[in-house]
C-alpha cells in the first residue's frame, strides 16, 4: 500500500500568502509612486504598516528585487530603483525591436476571446479616461504581456518584461496626457493583429513605443 502523500501545512501555506499580499500591496505602493524613486524602503515601517511581522515583508522585498522594482548594493538598504533618462531612452529602442518582433510572431496565435477582452478594456477607457491611473496601467500592460507571451518565446516574453518595468518607473512620474494617445494607439494595434498582417502589426507596435518615447522627450526638454 502506498503511504499517504504528506498533509499540507497550514502554517507554511499562511506565510505563503502573507509573502504574496506583501509583494502585492508593496508593489502597489511603487507603481502608484506611494514609495518614490530611489527612496528607502524600511522593513521595519512597511511591515508596521501592512500590519503583519518582518519576514513576509522581507521575502516580498526580494521579490520586486528580482522584479527590477527594488534595487539593493552590499550592507545597504533597499531602494526603489531609479531609472535615468539614458537607460530609459536606451530600453524603450530596446523595446521598439523585440516588441515589434513579438507581435509580428504572435499575429497567428493570440486567442480572439483575449484580444477581445483587451480590447473591451481600451474601449471602456476611451470611453472614460478620466479612471485612475492604475486602472490605465493596469489595461496597458494586459495588452502588451498578451503580445508577449502569445509570441511562444519565453526568453523574448521575460526580457520584454523586464524592459517594460524599468520604463514603467520612469513613467510614472507623470505623463498623464499620455493616456488618450496610449489608448488609441492599442486599438490601433488590436486592429492591426486582427488584419493578420505581421508588417503592419509590427509597424503599429513600433509606432506606438516610439509615439512614447518621443512624448516623454518633449515632457523633459519643455518641447
Amino acid at each position: 500500500m502506498s503511504p499517504s502523500p504528506p498533509k499540507p501545512d497550514p502554517k507554511m501555506a499562511d506565510e505563503v500568502s502573507l509573502t504574496h499580499r506583501s509583494y502585492a500591496a508593496i508593489r502597489r505602493m511603487i507603481l502608484t509612486r506611494n514609495l518614490k524613486a530611489g527612496e528607502i524602503v524600511s522593513e521595519d515601517r512597511l511591515a508596521a504598516r501592512l500590519a503583519t511581522s518582518r519576514t513576509p515583508v522581507r521575502e516580498a522585498m526580494f521579490l520586486l528585487q528580482s522584479e527590477g522594482l527594488l534595487e539593493k548594493q552590499a550592507n545597504q538598504p533597499f531602494r526603489v530603483r531609479v531609472v535615468s533618462n539614458r537607460e530609459y531612452f536606451q530600453t524603450m529602442r530596446l523595446r521598439e525591436l523585440l516588441e515589434g518582433e513579438a507581435i509580428a510572431t504572435a499575429i497567428d496565435r493570440i486567442p480572439a476571446e483575449s484580444l477581445e477582452d483587451v480590447e473591451a478594456d481600451m474601449l471602456a477607457l476611451k470611453a472614460n479616461p478620466a479612471v485612475p491611473a492604475e486602472t490605465h496601467w493596469a489595461a496597458d500592460e494586459k495588452l502588451h504581456e498578451m503580445i508577449a507571451h502569445s509570441s511562444g518565446n519565453d526568453v523574448l516574453a521575460e526580457v520584454i518584461q523586464d524592459l517594460r518595468m524599468a520604463t514603467r518607473i520612469f513613467e510614472l512620474s507623470g505623463l498623464a496626457s499620455r493616456f488618450r494617445p496610449d489608448t488609441e494607439e492599442h486599438l490601433t494595434i488590436i486592429e492591426a493583429i486582427r488584419s493578420g498582417d505581421r508588417e503592419r502589426a509590427r509597424d503599429s507596435m513600433q509606432v506606438h513605443i516610439r509615439s512614447l518615447a518621443n512624448d516623454v522627450l518633449a515632457e523633459i526638454t519643455g518641447h
